[in-house]
């Protein structure tokens, strides 16, 4: 072993100290930014839930719905995933008691078109043209919708 090396290893527990203080400051920052996230969107999902517009919303986006195999009360997680993250869709989701088979609809769908005013901004930074942008990734948000409804239809819940 060089003096390099014996240099090196004796090093080695203050990088792996410093390294785990870093860690552990950035996992507790990521948490709080989540939660930022999480706890103002489940909150206005309850109100909405226990409010009279929610009923409203029921009834006039049920039978769109359906063509996804979700109750109307499912469009509510899904807008929160168009302006917001995953983790707002999750949060919304929470609110409602959603089979695994609609929960994992509305997972799909909402891979595939979340974030969307963050997303079309870096996409303008990037050069995408967003006259296909917009469309391509509500159109695969659609078919993975009825795809996944499909099957949930076909083969229930209890696969999952």
């Amino acid at each position: 072993m060089s003096a390099e090396q014996f240099v090196e290893a004796l090093s080695f527990p203050k990088r792996f100290g410093t390294a785990v203080r870093a860690g552990f400051k950035k996992g507790l920052g990521t948490g709080f930014m989540l939660l930022r996230i999480m706890i103002p969107v489940y909150l206005i999902v309850v109100i909405l839930k226990y409010s009279p517009v929610m009923p409203f919303l029921e009834g006039a986006l049920s039978s769109s719905m359906k063509i996804f195999a979700l109750p109307g009360e499912g469009a509510l997680p899904l807008v929160s995933g168009v302006f917001s993250d995953e983790y707002g869709v999750v949060a919304a989701m929470k609110g409602f008691s959603f089979t695994r088979a609609e929960i994992t609809t509305m997972a799909m769908m909402t891979l595939c078109f979340h974030s969307l005013p963050l997303e079309i901004a870096v996409g303008q930074k990037i050069g995408f043209k967003q006259q296909y942008f917009f469309p391509f990734r509500l159109f695969i948000c659609i078919a993975t919708g009825i795809i996944c409804g499909l099957i949930f239809g076909v083969i229930g819940d209890n696969v999952i």
